[in-house]
């Protein structure tokens, strides 16, 4: 987790995409900056999570994993806002 006195988003989402997409969709998330992939299923579902510098930038970042080819929905699962270990 990122440290410092500007606050950090810290958010997760669930990521659903056509099961027979997942390596391709894995493919793209990956080259989208401060996203970390978790937990990949046979399915088609994926955990993402995301520091991001502000609230703007978390639904900005959701949209363009909805926009993904082979991506069906991206769910908001946890959001926080880190202060830094001064706060």
């Amino acid at each position: 987790m990122l440290t410092s006195q500007v606050p950090v988003h810290v958010s997760s989402l669930v990521v659903r995409c056509l099961p027979g997409q997942m390596s391709s969709v894995l493919s793209q998330v990956n080259t989208i900056k401060n996203l970390q992939i978790h937990a990949p299923d046979n399915n088609g579902k994926f955990v993402v999570v995301m520091e991001t510098d502000t609230e703007k930038d978390v639904l900005s970042t959701i949209s363009d994993l909805e926009k993904l080819n082979g991506v069906l929905n991206a769910t908001l699962i946890y959001h926080e806002i880190d202060y830094g270990e001064n706060n």
